[in-house]
C-alpha cells in the first residue's frame, strides 16, 4: 500500500483546557489554517494526540513491552478476538486473521498506521511552522514546537524500529496523500540515523522541563529528548553514548526520585520524578476499562466486575523478582487476591478508576502513559556502565543500589561480569514492572550476553530475529514494495 496516512478531520475545540483534548488538524483544513501561535500549538498536540491512539489501540504499549515476557501466565490471558492476546503472550504472532476482519487484535497488533498517521502529523508541523511569520510567535514559542515537532517523529520511528526492525521511512509532508509515494522497508539502521538527526535538532530548540505547566512532561521537552537518545543509543549497543545521554539528564537536576512512602505517586501522572509520559487522565483522555491496561490486570474492589484479573501474572515471575520481604515496591504495587485454594496477585499501578456519572457499570481508566523516568535511567546508566566496552562495575553496582536504597531492599556490594548485567535487568524488571520496558531489557540483554529469558523465543529464533514483529499481509494489498519481517517470511499469511 502507499504510506498510509489516517488522519482525523475534527474542529478544534477552542475551549478545551488540556492541549490534549485537541484534535489534529487534517490535510483539509492545511490552507485555511497556520495563521497563529494557537494554531501551530494545537497542531503540535495532534502528534501528541495520535501516539496516544496508537499505543492505546489494542493495548499495544504493554503488549508489545510486557505481554511477551515472564510478566504473565500465557495460558490464563484472555481477552480479544480467538485469544488474540494469548497469541501475542506465547509469539504466536503469525496466526492467519482474514483481512476483512479489521476489528481483530491480531491483525491491529501487525499493523503500523497509526504510528504514521502521528509522524504524518509531525512533518506537517514542520513543514508548516517553518513558514509561518515570525511575528505570530511569542519569544522562541517558534523553535519550540519545532522541537516537539522533532521529538515526536523521532520518538514514533524509534518505537516502531524496535517492534518491526526495518521500517518505511519518510520525512516528507504531502498536501495530497494520494501522492505519497510506496515505499519499501528501510534498513532500521538509516531509521535510527534520521532519529538521531531529529534528537540533535529538538534538543537545540527545547528547553528542561516547565515544573509550574499544566503540561509538564506530557510534551516533549530536553530531558525527554535525552531519555529517547539513551534508549536508542542502548537499542544499538553504543553504552558509551547511552551513558552520556543518561549524565546530561541525570547530572541536570531537572528530576528527582520520589520517596519510597510516595513511590504509587508516579502512577498518578506528572510527578517529579517522571520524564515523558502520554496524557490519558483526563474524561475526554480516558479509555473504557475493558480496552485498557487497567480492565486486564484489575479486579475487585477496582472493578466489581471481576473476581480475578483477566491477564494473570506469573506467581513464580513475581516470587523469584520480589523475594525481599520489606520491597516497598511490590507491598505498594501489588495485592493478593484468594480464589478456592489459589492465591492470584492484581498489579494495581493502574487503579486510577473513575465511574462516569457515578455508574458502576462504565468505569474508566485515567492513568498516563509512564513512558521515561528517572529510575528508568538510572538503571540504564547501569546497564551502559556494566556492558560498555571498558566496564565501570563499581559505578554501576552504585546506579543500581541507589534504586534498591530507594526500595527499602538491601544493597548490592559485589557482582561482575554477566551476572552484573542480569542483575540490572531482574532489578528493572522490579522497577519498571509493567511499564512497557521488560521485552525490550530481554532483547538488549541477550544481544549483550547471550542469556536468553523468553519462555517462546528460543537461541536460534532469536538469531534469527523472532523478536521482531511481522507485517500483517494486509499492508501488502497496496504496496507491493513491502517485504515480510525476514523470520517471520513463509510462516504468515
Amino acid at each position: 500500500m502507499k504510506l498510509t496516512y489516517i488522519f482525523i478531520a475534527l474542529i478544534l475545540c477552542s475551549a478545551c483546557n488540556k492541549f490534549l483534548d485537541q484534535q489534529p488538524l487534517s490535510t483539509a483544513t492545511d490552507q485555511t489554517t497556520w495563521k497563529s501561535e494557537a494554531d501551530a500549538n494545537a497542531s503540535v498536540a495532534g502528534c501528541y494526540s495520535l501516539l496516544r491512539t496508537a499505543f492505546n489501540a489494542s493495548i499495544q504499549f504493554y503488549v508489545y513491552g510486557d505481554l511477551p515476557t515472564d510478566e504473565f501466565s500465557p495460558d490464563y490471558v484472555l481477552g480479544g478476538d480467538g485469544n488474540a492476546y494469548m497469541n501475542a503472550a506465547k509469539v504466536n504472532w503469525g496466526v492467519a486473521v482474514p483481512v476483512a476482519n479489521t476489528y481483530d487484535v491480531r491483525l491491529k497488533l501487525r499493523v503500523y498506521n497509526n504510528f504514521y498517521s502521528a509522524i504524518a502529523q509531525s512533518n506537517r508541523c514542520l513543514h508548516f511552522i517553518r513558514t509561518m511569520p515570525e511575528s505570530v510567535f511569542t519569544s522562541s514559542s517558534r523553535n519550540k514546537y519545532l522541537g516537539e515537532a522533532y521529538f515526536t517523529r523521532a520518538f514514533a520511528y524509534f518505537y516502531m524500529a524496535r517492534v518491526w526492525g526495518d521500517i518505511p521511512l519518510d520525512t516528507t509532508y504531502y498536501a495530497d496523500n494520494s501522492a505519497a509515494p510506496q515505499l519499501a522497508r528501510t534498513p532500521q539502521a538509516t531509521v535510527l540515523a534520521q532519529c538521531i538527526t531529529d534528537l540533535d535538532l529538538a534538543r537545540q530548540y527545547l528547553g528542561w522541563k516547565d515544573g509550574s505547566s499544566v503540561d509538564k512532561v506530557v510534551r516533549g521537552d530536553k530531558g525527554a529528548v535525552f531519555a529517547l537518545l539513551a534508549h536508542l543509543y542502548a537499542w544499538k549497543g553504543d553504552y558509551d553514548k547511552c551513558n552520556a545521554a543518561c549524565d546530561s539528564l541525570i547530572n541536570s537536576g531537572t528530576y528527582s526520585l520520589l520517596p519510597a512512602a510516595s513511590y504509587m505517586n508516579l502512577y498518578k501522572g506528572q510527578s517529579d520524578e517522571s520524564i515523558f509520559e502520554i496524557s490519558n487522565n483526563s474524561t475526554s483522555e480516558a479509555l473504557q476499562t475493558w480496552n485498557s491496561i487497567s480492565g486486564f490486570t484489575l479486579c475487585a474492589p477496582y472493578l466489581p466486575a471481576y473476581t480475578l484479573p483477566q491477564w494473570q501474572l506469573n506467581n513464580a515471575t513475581l516470587n523469584s523478582l520480589y523475594y525481599d520481604e520489606g520491597d516497598i515496591r511490590f507491598r505498594q504495587a501489588f495485592t493478593v487476591v484468594s480464589s478456592g485454594s489459589a492465591d492470584y496477585y492484581s498489579c494495581v499501578k493502574y487503579a486510577q478508576i473513575a465511574f462516569i456519572n457515578n455508574n458502576t457499570t462504565y468505569p474508566i481508566a485515567k492513568n498516563n502513559l509512564l513512558i521515561f523516568r528517572l529510575a528508568d535511567i538510572k538503571l540504564l546508566k547501569a546497564e551502559a556502565l556494566a556492558a560498555k566496552a571498558s566496564p565501570d562495575e563499581a559505578g554501576a553496582i552504585a546506579q543500581v543500589n541507589e534504586i534498591r536504597t530507594r526500595a527499602g531492599v538491601p544493597v548490592y556490594n559485589s557482582i561482575s561480569g554477566a551476572a552484573l548485567q542480569d542483575s540490572i535487568v531482574a532489578e528493572r524488571g522490579r522497577e519498571l514492572f509493567l511499564e512497557g520496558a521488560r521485552f525490550y531489557d530481554f532483547v538488549r540483554l541477550a544481544r549483550n550476553t547471550g542469556h536468553i529469558k523468553f519462555s517462546y523465543i528460543n537461541a536460534t529464533e532469536f538469531a534469527q530475529g523472532k523478536y521482531y514483529w511481522p507485517l500483517d499481509p494486509s499492508l501488502f494489498l497496496l504496496n507491493n514494495k513491502l517485504t515480510q519481517t525476514p523470520y517471520w517470511q513463509g510462516k504468515i499469511q
